[in-house]
């Protein structure tokens, strides 16, 4: 009879998880704003208006799932969601968020106490900008730009991304005022040059961890849209 209340009373205890688990989820939602009440708000199958229309959501339609980020097109926001099976695009200026703004000031507070974010993630396959700058507490613009990322963002399985602000750059050394240090696509001085960082640059941003080749120690820099490997003995902190 005892093993019956305590299986009954985990049950409960189970259920009630899973019901206030589905309650937050729901509350982190979107809502149609700003269409009138004999119109509705139009899923196109891409981000813009000459797009295919793939469905509507009502004047009053609640419970929409935003699936990634936002993407500009021309003067116009864009978003990709899903409501009700349809996925597909919706102008982001018609939707306003449900997730109560405390709850997301208290979580990024939470994350930054506990846990410090680190410099960067590897992205795992399925994984999103969007979804990465959630769990991290940042933008996709702020992470875009960390990343020198332009829409719609796709990223790779395997790919080193940055998810904090740089908080130190790196200054070119031991380069002679007649010569650059060379930017190449692999950290081997054989490797295919793939630009050059001027000997007076003091802006240098290193993207990963230092790399050891026969005896040589290199790290990967990104420096005005140009990424590749430089030798480390030519960089110095400038914090």
């Amino acid at each position: 009879m005892q093993q019956g209340k305590k299986l009954l009373i985990s049950v409960i205890s189970v259920l009630a998880l899973w019901q206030s688990s589905v309650i937050a989820a729901e509350e982190c939602s979107y809502h149609v704003v700003k269409v009138k009440e004999k119109d509705s708000l139009l899923i196109r199958f891409g981000p813009h208006v000459k797009y295919k229309k793939l469905g509507s959501i009502p004047h009053d339609g609640t419970k929409i799932q935003v699936t990634g980020p936002e993407l500009e097109v021309g003067k116009s926001h864009w978003i990709p969601i899903a409501y009700q099976g349809i996925t597909g695009w919706v102008n982001q200026g018609y939707l306003k968020s449900d997730c109560p703004i405390t709850t997301a000031t208290a979580s990024k507070t939470a994350t930054t106490i506990s846990e410090p974010i680190p410099d960067y993630h590897t992205v795992a396959e399925g994984e999103t900008l969007f979804g990465l700058s959630q769990q991290y507490g940042a933008t996709v613009e702020e992470m875009a730009h960390w990343n020198e990322l332009k829409p719609p963002y796709n990223l790779s399985a395997g790919q080193s991304l940055r998810v904090s602000p740089p908080t130190c750059f790196y200054r070119v050394i031991k380069v002679k005022a007649n010569d650059m240090l060379w930017v190449r696509s692999e950290p081997d001085v054989k490797s295919k040059r793939v630009g050059g960082i001027p000997h007076d640059e003091t802006e240098v941003e290193v993207t990963g961890a230092e790399k050891e080749i026969d005896k040589s120690s290199w790290v990967p820099v990104s420096y005005k849209g140009i990424t590749g490997w430089v030798n480390s003995n030519y960089l110095e902190k400038n914090c």
